[in-house]
């Protein structure tokens, strides 16, 4: 694990740096998740060891400070990533988020575009609005979701983890390294997000793709979400778009092999 102290905030970012001799993967991970528990199995597959893998830890989630001079908008994350990147003197790197990670890794291509040659989206937010979770997050008060909301929720996860459900054992898990309130901001942020994001992230000059899993990709236009667009608008506006099977919104935990897929299939296009 490496560390940047960023002065403006009195913090430091951490991420990890896997060495590899291709081209530079950086990995965003999602809603305020350490990148190790979001990434680790997909930057360490066979598939992928060749490249080199910078994985982030934002500033309030996995190991990396929490500073209350940060606003944890999208665009300053974005500007965090920016910052590691240009201290490690990578450009033209291939970019993969996944959920809120998704959209930073948009807002990182937008402001910086010196910094990104390719960008992998699963199932990021284009519009304002949230997923289900950040939309449910920024429905309570700051105050009531710190001191009631989310102590509860990390208290039923753990009832529902302890019978079986794999799905609370994994997001009970992921939470327990996350700063609480870095988590309520960073869930107002997305579902504040700019109404013209989407149209930016149309208008990049790099190729794009787009990642839903096989049982939450929208059937019709009007089933759209926030983080699950319509396909055939993204298809319309040049942004290439792929499938995990057998997997929902946690694309690499429900389908770790798909995923990695999806990702060499697109890296690897045009290359003899």
């Amino acid at each position: 694990m490496k560390n940047l102290f960023l002065e403006e905030y009195d913090a430091f970012i951490r991420y990890y740096d896997i060495s590899g001799e291709g081209e530079t993967l950086v990995f965003l991970p999602g809603l305020s998740v350490a990148s190790i528990a979001n990434f680790l199995p997909v930057a360490t597959n066979p598939k992928l060891q060749i490249h080199r893998s910078i994985m982030v830890d934002y500033l309030g989630s996995g190991f990396s400070d929490y500073s209350d001079k940060f606003s944890y908008d999208m665009e300053d994350h974005a500007e965090t990533v920016a910052g590691i990147l240009e201290h490690e003197n990578i450009t033209s790197a291939i970019v993969v988020g996944h959920s809120m990670g998704g959209t930073v890794a948009i807002m990182l291509a937008i402001s910086r575009p010196d910094l990104v040659s390719k960008l992998i989206v699963g199932e990021g937010n284009l519009v304002p609005g949230g997923g289900a979770g950040t939309s449910k997050i920024a429905s309570f008060s700051k105050a009531e979701f710190i001191e009631n909301i989310y102590p509860q929720w990390c208290e039923d996860r753990v009832v529902s983890a302890k019978k079986g459900d794999e799905m609370a054992t994994l997001i009970s898990g992921m939470w327990k390294t996350a700063n609480v309130e870095g988590l309520y901001e960073n869930s107002r942020s997305l579902v504040e997000l700019d109404a013209r994001f989407k149209q930016k992230f149309f208008n990049l000059k790099i190729p794009k793709l787009f990642v839903y899993g096989e049982n939450s990709i929208p059937k019709n236009p009007s089933d759209a979400k926030p983080d699950m667009p319509d396909p055939t608008e993204l298809k319309e506006n040049g942004i290439l778009i792929d499938t995990v099977p057998n997997a929902g919104h946690f694309l690499m935990f429900e389908n770790l092999d798909g995923f990695v897929e999806v990702i060499t299939k697109f890296i690897n296009k045009g290359k003899k």
